[in-house]
Order: structure tokens, then sequence, then C-alpha cells
């Protein structure tokens, strides 16, 4: 029987000749929960009704809202086709969209570690704002190796932020920390949060993106600027939108 480390770094080029890691399909929907995923509440109440994404709109699934804490996730979790015309291009508005916002409040950023990566999407956009900073990616899946053998990041991490050996490697090492769409993806949320900002430096940037199924509504957890000021940042931007970015004080643990 073969072993399969829980965690990969890849820093060093492939072989010529080789071909990038092939990646399995993912599954479209992932597991339905009972419980609020930010506050451990089961007081939920549907926002948007359906069996799955409609046809035209894959991006679109089943959302609730939180009683208690008012936070808005999909659930069961959609995951698009990135393939389809429609996710694309609004991937890649979005994606230039964080990446000037960003840019307005840390322009010249020395490393950047994009959590939840997949192929390094956002890396690859953000990369014409930001020419001479180094991306590094890290992703659940194998992807992120692709995205590495492909040169959208100069370092791989296979894993999670809640991972002792990835926290111990990465604490502090980071300008900037992205979660792009990422916090509605993962089962606990906060601890996720809390390990980005481990990652990341004194006086450095945390952009977090949280997605918007329903365009016109603001999926916004409530409690995410509480979060970060309670761990020691100084949220940047306002408290209605869909993105937010935040600096580290010195003070935060």
């Amino acid at each position: 029987m073969s072993y399969v480390p829980a965690y990969v770094s890849c820093r060093e080029p492939l072989v010529s000749g080789t071909s990038a890691p092939s990646v399995p399909p993912v599954p479209p929907y992932g597991p339905y929960r009972e419980d609020c995923p930010w506050c451990g509440s089961r007081r939920l109440r549907a926002r948007l009704r359906g069996d799955g994404p409609r046809q035209g709109a894959p991006h679109r699934s089943p959302v609730e809202r939180c009683a208690d804490c008012r936070h808005v996730f999909r659930n069961p979790p959609l995951t698009p086709d990135p393939e389809h015309l429609l996710v694309r291009a609004g991937v890649r508005f979005r994606h230039r969209l964080a990446a000037r916002a960003l840019y307005r409040h840390c322009p010249e950023p020395e490393s950047w570690l994009d959590v939840g990566t997949g192929d390094a999407d956002f890396p690859r956009t953000a990369r014409t704002h930001f020419p001479y900073t180094a991306f590094d990616g890290l992703d659940a899946t194998h992807r992120v190796l692709r995205a590495r053998a492909v040169e959208r990041v100069e370092e791989a991490f296979v894993g999670r932020l809640t991972d002792p050996h990835i926290a111990a490697r990465l604490r502090e090492r980071y300008d900037v920390v992205s979660l792009f769409q990422y916090l509605e993806r993962v089962v606990d949320p906060r601890a996720e949060l809390r390990g980005a900002l481990r990652v990341l430096r004194p006086g450095g940037h945390l952009l977090v993106d949280v997605a918007d199924p329903r365009r016109l509504l603001p999926v916004h957890p409530v409690g995410l600027g509480a979060e970060l000021v309670a761990q020691g940042c100084t949220v940047l931007t306002g408290a209605r939108g869909h993105r937010v970015v935040a600096r580290k004080d010195g003070s935060a643990p």
C-alpha cells in the first residue's frame, strides 16, 4: 500500500518532459449541515430554495441564513464547473476587483499566500497589479501542484491552515494572505481565519472575499469584522461589502 502524505510542498521545477499532475473531478455538492459554520447555531432560515444550480447560472445554489449571527452560506455548498463561461467571466471580474481593493492599501507586498487557490487563477490575475510579488498557493487538493507546474505560484502547499505542520512552517511569513470565496466552503471558518492571521506578518494585510450567490445580497458574515478586531486587526474597508481588507497590528497574537 502506497503512502500519500497529508502535506506536500513543491518548489522545484518539474523535470523536463514530465506533465503536470492530473486532478480528479470535484463533486458538485458538499455535505449538508444542520448548524451554522460560523457560530454553531441550529436556527437556520432558507433564503433561496432549489434542488440545484439554475440553468445558465451554475453558481447559484440553496442559501441559508443563521438567525443568531446572520451568517449566510450555501447549504449544501456547490462547486460550480470552472469551465462554464458565465462562471469564468464572473470569477475573473471579481479577481480584478479584489486585487485593486488590496492595491489601494498595500501596493508593493513582497510575499503573498492565496488560500484555497485551486489552479491559482486569482494569483494569475493579481500578478498584473503586483508584478514583483512572490505568490504562493495553499489548497486542500493537489490542484495547487498543477498550478506550480505552470508557474502560477512559486511555492505550493497541499493542506489547510489548521494543519499544525503548515501553521508552524508558514508562521508570520507573508505580507498578504487572501481568502477568496473560501470561508463559506470550510467546516470551521473561524479556525481558518485565525490560521490565516498566524501566517501573516505584523503589519501585513488580510484580503477576504465572500461569495454572493444572489448577486444583489451581500453575503458578508456580520461577525467577521468583530472577529478581526478581537484578533488584533484594523479593518480598512466598510462593514457592508462582501470584500474585507484588514491590517494585522503588532499587538495581534
